[in-house]
């Protein structure tokens, strides 16, 4: 029975004493406040960031006694045998609290994470950024094994990853949640094993921009079967106009590398010249292959000039395609 009536004052409380005590000069009493049933419930609770491999004894409790109770120590007792100590904070009327006092010993968990899976599901390119969205799956299975004699109520405690976009799929509503865990509840009978996956989802979303350097990416898009058949055949005439200036680019270097080699030769000419009698027949020879060479190189500036009007008109080409690719 209560000796003390709880009340409410806005966010405080009070207990008034229901029959006055008169205390005798330096004396001193312990006073009942609230002696009542209340309900609670023995679970076990399982959480692999607190215990790797066993639950934790619980009481699922409820203030059933129509008064706030205030924060302090609990004693837990089996029967007449102490099974431990725990702590709770302010229980206001009706509100439950979950709390743990000792090792469940008898039960063991086993959590098991699965390969995962990543799967693209769609790809859309707006003026030449191409998104991609993959469909993230990733699995968790609680084995769990009661060797006690009793049978054990176990809540799973999974991390509730809400703000990293992840969502529960074909997995069981969960008994409880907050905004760091999700508690599924399993009963288990003494001496069995039971399994329990949870599934969960999200859309990872990544974007690249296509560029003159990003022909393995435009191939890597081509390659695929999520890819529109519109897109794919705009990323494949994106190819061929990179094959195009590609080809410019390589005729390009060559008429590149024979002008240097002119040069290299030249030089060597000129010193050989410096070093040989004018009169002699060499002489002629070298001058004769100098001025060859002066017509050669001439062609050549003119079509390396030609050419690097060429390269740059292919890749602007090839620049501007990219930078429109839409679907």
């Amino acid at each position: 029975m209560n000796a003390a009536t709880a009340g409410a004052l806005g966010d405080f409380f009070q207990y008034t004493i229901d029959h006055p005590v008169t205390l005798p000069r330096q004396k001193s009493a312990l006073l009942p406040i609230v002696g009542k049933n209340i309900e609670g419930t023995r679970v076990s609770i399982y959480n692999a960031s607190v215990q790797a491999k066993h639950p934790l004894l619980g009481l699922r409790l409820k203030n059933t006694s129509g008064a706030h109770l205030n924060q302090g120590p609990i004693t837990v007792f089996e029967g007449s045998t102490y099974a431990g100590d725990t702590r709770v904070l302010d229980v206001q009327p009706n509100e439950e609290r979950l709390l743990s006092y000792a090792i469940d010993l008898g039960t063991e968990v086993d959590p098991k994470a699965g390969a995962g899976q990543q799967k693209i599901t769609s790809i859309k390119a707006v003026k030449g950024i191409v998104t991609t969205t993959t469909k993230v799956t990733e699995e968790t299975t609680y084995k769990a094994v009661n060797r006690s004699q009793t049978d054990r109520t176990l809540l799973i405690e999974h991390s509730n990853r809400t703000n990293q976009q992840f969502k529960l799929v074909d997995t069981d509503k969960p008994a409880e949640d907050t905004p760091e865990v999700f508690r599924f509840q399993l009963s288990i009978k003494a001496g069995d094993t039971k399994s329990f996956t949870v599934k969960e989802e999200r859309d990872g979303v990544s974007t690249i921009a296509l560029t003159n350097g990003a022909e393995d990416q435009i191939r890597y898009f081509v390659s695929l079967n999520e890819i529109s058949a519109g897109l794919k055949n705009k990323l494949n005439e994106a190819l061929k106009l990179k094959g195009a200036w590609d080809n410019t680019a390589r005729e390009l270097n060559h008429v590149n590398g024979d002008l240097q080699r002119f040069t290299v030769d030249q030089d060597r000419i000129r010193k050989n010249l410096r070093e040989t009698p004018k009169e002699s027949e060499v002489y002629a020879t070298y001058l004769k292959k100098l001025s060859d060479q002066e017509k050669e190189i001439d062609a050549l500036t003119a079509k390396q000039k030609g050419l690097m009007a060429d390269e740059f008109g292919a890749r602007k080409k090839y620049d501007d395609f990219l930078a429109n690719i839409s679907d």
